[in-house]
């Protein structure tokens, strides 16, 4: 199977050739699981998921495909009587380019202690997004659990979905009703002369990474917390993390922070798009004033609305829609365009908040069971800071990472300690 690769994907597998633009997530299993049973397991996802193993061929007129054809296997690391710490394994899988010429899109590990093992999946994030990842390992650990539930494939037209190709027909006329952008007619920016740019080798960010598994009722004084205050609990636990950050930095900044949050269009999009695989996801963000003595339920209330103002208006996915649709109209050679473009700078933001929810893991699969579960663990690069949570079997799992230069360890530890700190202690009656 073999199609030509959107805008979207273009410019993502460009910038992930020049420093890691990957994400993972890291599960603790406990059971009998050998690497012969994963793998025949992970050959049943690959069928059901042909978008994971792919790769990319750039043509003589330039234009740029993804195929299944002649793709290697999923590349696994076992590594029996496992005894140190997974997430420097982690790390490592991270930071490792992936090689998009050849494929595939996702890589792995298994880390085993006995019955006590490690699962590590890190996916590029040119072809899936953190939700359409879940979906992935919902369905591997369906497989595990039962051998033998059969593989689906997907047909011609489903194997590789685009996003601009899926939106609702009720939101396409909302967009082509919306003011075009200007570089859909005004091609000026296509127009350039290439300079001299030595290439760069592939950088080596020094990941720090912090962790949190909440109790059960943790997690539930959470939800209540937020129902409460009648907002969301992204948006409330967002509220939280921005006033620790507003702690440390809002003496010297000043206590106007911003959150980033991925957006999921999956919702936006046509019927039956929620359990998509590919990449549908954008950024949006928000400010909140964060003083000291200021109530986290109206910081929470405030993000929350701004949030979903932002979403209603169709503006993000329409940016994208026409992104995908126009950007790339009459450029001649879309990596040699890139390369010369002026350096965006993006808005400063305190964090990116990719929160996915309740996902729809069980606790248990056959004789595996699953005991924690954490991601999306994004390669933070360029002075990100990333929060990835998800809620499994009634907890709250959270992650955070980011680059040691962006700042020093102490001042990550400060930060986390007092996140921690905060979560754990709402009470939710107030």
């Amino acid at each position: 199977m073999r199609r030509e690769t959107t805008s979207y994907e273009r410019v993502m597998f460009y910038y992930s050739k020049l420093g890691p633009m990957f994400f993972a997530f890291r599960m603790g299993l406990e059971g009998p699981l050998t690497e012969a049973r994963l793998r025949a397991a992970l050959q049943k996802n690959r069928i059901e998921f042909p978008l994971s193993a792919v790769r990319i061929e750039k043509l003589s007129d330039r234009t740029q495909w993804i195929t299944t054809e002649n793709v290697p296997e999923y590349p696994l690391l076992v590594k029996p009587s496992f005894s140190g710490d997974p997430e420097e394994e982690l790390i490592l899988l991270l930071r490792e380019p992936f090689q998009n010429e050849e494929g595939p899109m996702v890589r792995f590990a298994l880390l085993q202690n006995e019955k006590e093992n490690q699962f590590i999946a890190v996916f590029q994030h040119a072809v899936v997004d953190g939700v359409g990842a879940v979906i992935f390992l919902e369905r591997l650990m369906e497989h595990l659990g039962n051998p033998d539930l059969p593989a689906i494939a997907p047909g011609e037209n489903d194997w590789a979905p685009m996003l601009h190709k899926m939106i609702s027909q009720e939101n396409m006329e909302k967009i082509l009703a919306m003011d075009p952008p200007k570089f859909k007619d005004n091609k000026d920016y296509t127009r350039y002369t290439p300079k001299d740019i030595q290439p760069e080798a592939f950088p080596v960010p020094p990941f720090r990474i912090h962790l949190h598994g909440f109790s059960k009722s943790e997690t539930e004084a959470l939800i209540a917390a937020a129902a409460t205050c009648k907002t969301t609990v992204h948006s409330f636990i967002g509220a939280m993390i921005l006033q620790c950050f507003a702690e440390e930095f809002g003496p010297s900044e000043g206590y106007l922070r911003t959150i980033q949050s991925p957006i999921n269009f999956r919702s936006q999009l046509r019927e039956g798009s929620e359990r998509t695989f590919g990449l549908f996801n954008g950024l949006i963000t928000a400010q909140a004033d964060c003083p000291p003595g200021r109530p986290t339920e109206e910081i929470a209330r405030e993000i929350g609305a701004k949030l979903h103002e932002k979403i209603e208006s169709l503006n993000p996915l329409a940016g994208y829609y026409n992104f995908m649709t126009y950007l790339l109209e009459g450029v001649r050679d879309p990596e040699e365009f890139y390369a010369n473009r002026e350096a965006h700078t993006p808005d400063p933001y305190d964090f990116s908040f990719s929160n996915l929810g309740r996902v729809k893991m069980a606790d248990r699969y056959g004789d595996l069971c699953v005991k924690e579960f954490f991601g999306p663990t994004f390669s933070a690069t360029r002075g990100e800071r990333v929060i990835g949570a998800l809620t499994c079997c009634g907890k709250l799992f959270m992650n955070m990472i980011y680059d040691q230069n962006c700042f020093d360890p102490d001042t990550g530890d400060r930060i986390w300690n007092r996140i921690i700190e905060k979560c754990s202690s709402v009470d939710p009656v107030k």
